[in-house]
């Protein structure tokens, strides 16, 4: 489902409600505090498909992630397949991609979820079918301001029950490079609508392009403000091999184990473990893989159907 500006009222969603106040004993966090030690171990987690992943981070309701990288570095692919992941686990998705049209954005989940290039007309239909009730589409493309986004945020919560929003990127939100104090107002006011919502916010960013983008970027290269990474919960960076890919072009395969993407978790507030996952990219379905010999996902969109009949 699409959500068009122009024929959408956001307007009782401008306004950010009054902040809660409360003072309350400590022993009424009781139950909440049990659950934090004695959670079930077969109690549902949302999780990322990368297996390699589990047990070290779970996405939880309430937070704001940052995906942050070099420009073309494939934070937008990661973060599509990411939703996808979310869907298949039957979460609320919705993406405004301020940067790319969203018949492009479709395009490219549909091979994402094909597990391939060449998908056909009836997977296409199927695969747009399964995305009812599992993912909107906010649908405008260019600059934009914080109070509408979060109003956008606020809506589709309200509205259609998401548990996941993707911001793509915050340039199109905050324009001016060096407006450190609008950037952090607007991501404070992300964290604000998180809670507020149960929400997760996927707020994606550039990094500061440095000498050379064959050395792999942190946190604290996140371009902008120095309290975004603080405010928000966890920090992603996503980095490319270029220097594999360029050896490639040119018929070196001496680096072929060497993986194609870095997934770094650099910050989780609520969660113990940090570090780094190696992915290799698959170019026709444009998946990242865990391994360099595995294939491609094809997620069940309906039950009996896949992707088409997938031969590699």
């Amino acid at each position: 489902m699409h959500l068009i500006p122009d024929s959408i009222d956001f307007s009782a969603f401008m306004d950010e409600p009054p902040a809660e106040h409360r003072v309350v004993p400590a022993s009424s966090m009781l139950d909440a505090v049990i659950d934090h030690f004695f959670k079930p171990v077969d109690a549902p987690k949302v999780q990322m498909g990368w297996h390699k992943t589990h047990g070290d981070f779970e996405f939880r309701p309430a937070e704001v992630s940052l995906w942050a990288g070099i420009n073309g570095h494939g934070k937008s692919q990661v973060v599509g397949q990411v939703s996808l992941d979310l869907m298949d686990q039957d979460q609320r998705v919705c993406v405004a991609s301020l940067e790319m049209a969203p018949t492009k954005v479709m395009a490219r989940m549909a091979r994402q979820a094909g597990g391939r290039l060449d998908v056909t007309i009836p997977f296409l239909k199927t695969f747009h079918r399964w995305t009812d009730n599992r993912l909107w589409i906010y649908d405008h493309v260019g600059t934009t301001d914080p109070r509408t986004i979060l109003a956008v945020i606020r809506y589709s919560v309200e509205k259609f029950g998401v548990q996941h929003f993707v911001v793509d990127n915050l340039a199109k939100v905050v324009e001016r490079e060096d407006d450190y104090n609008a950037q952090k107002s607007f991501v404070n006011s992300l964290c604000t609508v998180a809670k507020d919502t149960g929400v997760h916010v996927h707020l994606v960013l550039h990094v500061k392009k440095g000498q050379s983008e064959h050395a792999v970027p942190g946190k604290f290269d996140i371009k902008g403000s120095g309290a975004i990474a603080d405010l928000v919960d966890n920090v992603w960076i996503v980095w490319r091999n270029k220097a594999k890919e360029e050896e490639f072009r040119e018929g070196n395969h001496e680096h072929a184990d060497d993986p194609d993407c870095l997934l770094k978790l650099e910050k989780q507030r609520h969660g113990e473990t940090e570090g780094s996952y190696r992915l290799w990219f698959h170019p026709g379905s444009m998946q990242y893989l865990e391994s360099r010999h595995d294939r491609p996902r094809v997620y069940r969109i309906e039950p009996g159907i896949t992707g088409a009949e997938v031969e590699f």
